[in-house]
């Protein structure tokens, strides 16, 4: 299957489901990676990237002012007009934030981004823009990069090209699983 008819294909699941299967996963997702994050003894401050979610999306606001509170620095992008990343620190008021720089991901101790699939070998299908490709590339040795996914959103393969940058970790409602 070509990358586009898979993502219309996940596009369509992500919207069938309903509002209450939606928020029920956001939240076993959005504990699963508090857990992790704590598991792993981040100091306070510590920089965290993560995305604001479209509305079908699996990640969630709550999640955002969780890592808030929980005392790390949320750090989100915005899309310039060369599909490139920019990142600005994120915060419950999500007032205009201060460009932070493209390169501000590689201060980040996790990352969290969006997929609409992910395969067993941590190929990652996302709207096909190539944003955080980039992005990725400027992400430190060992840090561990986790796609937020719905169930049934885990392939048995994703079709990658050259500059597709690989997750090492996945991230659904049965929890917090690093990629081999």
């Amino acid at each position: 299957m070509s990358k586009q008819a898979l993502r219309e294909a996940l596009t369509a699941g992500r919207v069938a489901r309903s509002e209450v299967a939606r928020e029920r996963d956001r939240r076993l997702i959005s504990q699963a990676v508090l857990d992790h994050c704590g598991e792993l003894s981040l100091p306070p401050e510590t920089t965290v990237a993560a995305y604001e979610p479209l509305a079908t999306e699996p990640g969630s606001i709550e999640l955002l002012a969780g890592l808030h509170r929980a005392g790390y620095r949320v750090i989100v992008p915005r899309t310039e007009p060369d599909k490139d990343l920019d990142w600005g620190v994120w915060t419950l008021t999500r007032q205009a934030r201060e460009p932070l720089g493209r390169d501000a991901i590689g201060s980040a101790a996790v990352v969290l981004v969006p997929a609409l699939g992910v395969d067993r070998r941590g190929n990652r299908l996302g709207r096909g823009g190539g944003s955080y490709d980039r992005a990725l590339a400027r992400v430190g040795f060992g840090v561990p990069v986790a796609a937020l996914l719905f169930d049934g959103e885990i392939l048995d393969e994703v079709p990658a090209d050259a500059w597709d940058r690989p997750v090492t970790a996945i991230v659904t409602p049965n929890g917090w699983s690093d990629i081999n």
